[in-house]
């Protein structure tokens, strides 16, 4: 999506079609996810087992936040895995799964969607007036990146050790 949002600023595709896209896809996989990890156990058993504290973790965390879990894990990378095969072995509502879904997935596309779409204009127009010195724009650009990844990271296993039972 944020590829999409770039590229419909430079009017090479369609941002509607490209959120419309992505929100689909993204509702659709983790629904998928849910469902089998319900109805298929079997084949997830490995996968729990391996991943047990992380699943339990998710439990507890679906419990304590609910529908803004499903939300927020659209944007955390390891748990958009995660929290779908959570609620796929827990008593979680399915109908209740399924809209939560559906909305966390719009917010989710269009919230990147139109956030590519003007951080890509800004970046177009940094370009255009500051060409010349471009790799300034590269290096604070992949500060940016580094440093977000960076902080990401760190409050994940801030909040993955915290939570853990010792």
């Amino acid at each position: 999506i944020l590829a999409a949002g770039t590229l419909a600023t430079l009017g090479h595709i369609s941002l509607a079609t490209s959120i419309i896209i992505a929100a689909t896809g993204n509702f659709a996989g983790s629904s998928l996810l849910v469902f089998l990890t319900r109805y298929q156990k079997k084949d997830f058993e490995r996968f729990f087992a391996s991943h047990r504290r992380k699943i339990a973790l998710m439990h507890i965390w679906l419990k304590k936040y609910g529908a803004i879990l499903i939300l927020f894990n659209k944007y955390i990378y390891g748990a958009k895995f995660l929290v779908p095969v959570a609620i796929g072995a827990s008593r979680y509502g399915l109908k209740k799964f399924l809209i939560f879904n559906l909305l966390a997935s719009v917010i989710w596309a269009t919230s990147l969607g139109l956030l590519a779409f003007y951080f890509s204009k800004v970046v177009v127009e940094l370009v255009e007036s500051y060409g010349q010195y471009s790799y300034v724009v590269i290096g604070v650009f992949l500060t940016l990146v580094f440093g977000v990844l960076w902080f990401s990271k760190k409050a994940w296993a801030k909040t993955y050790h915290q939570s853990s039972p010792k």
